[in-house]
């Protein structure tokens, strides 16, 4: 993708050729981490106390807001940038709008921070590897906040998604573990009663 030609506008990179493609991956990541985050917040509820519970519902309320504007950018901004390409100019209708803005630096506030906070969370719950979570926890902030930094965003926001989805699949992966390892990691226990 053109990188190096972003200046005023997006639609330098709307209209590559691979725009589409990436884009299409990065919302089938997006919605299969929505569907993943309630097993991965589940496994580790009860280390993770109350402000788990917060940073996975701040997680899950971003990653529901984040998908919208993804979609969007997927399948309504080609048409759009083919139709008037300086519709995506940083000073351009959507950039400067009053409806749109707040919504997107909301959702991307949400995402960076809810992942952020559950991946420290995580961490510290020492269930799961440190190292995914800090990439996860680094990643976040600089993929989901990079678009305000306007003609600047792309190098942030390229190294915070690939920070950010090496630490997702790297924990994916030691989730496949995790029987193994609440059986070995000390901690308190699941109380059962009897009766109701």
């Amino acid at each position: 993708m053109p990188y190096d030609e972003l200046s005023t506008t997006l639609s330098i990179r709307v209209l590559d050729a691979d725009w589409t493609g990436v884009n299409v991956v990065g919302v089938f990541g997006a919605a299969s981490g929505l569907l993943g985050l309630p097993g991965f917040y589940m496994v580790q509820a009860q280390r993770l106390g109350f402000g788990g519970l917060v940073a996975f519902l701040v997680t899950l309320l971003g990653s529901a807001l984040l998908l919208g504007p993804m979609l969007w950018d997927t399948v309504i901004w080609l048409p759009l940038a083919r139709h008037d390409p300086s519709i995506l100019d940083f000073t351009g209708p959507i950039y400067s709008s009053a409806a749109f803005v707040p919504f997107f630096v909301s959702a991307g506030l949400l995402w960076a921070a809810g992942y952020a906070s559950l991946a420290w969370k995580t961490s510290r719950a020492a269930i799961l590897p440190r190292v995914p979570c800090w990439l996860v926890a680094v990643g976040a902030p600089l993929f989901g906040l990079g678009s305000l930094l306007g003609t600047a965003q792309a190098i942030p926001r390229s190294n915070g998604i690939t920070l950010f989805s090496i630490g997702l699949v790297w924990i994916g992966f030691a989730m496949r573990r995790l029987p193994e390892v609440l059986q070995e990691t000390p901690g308190p226990s699941p109380t059962v009663t009897e009766g109701c």
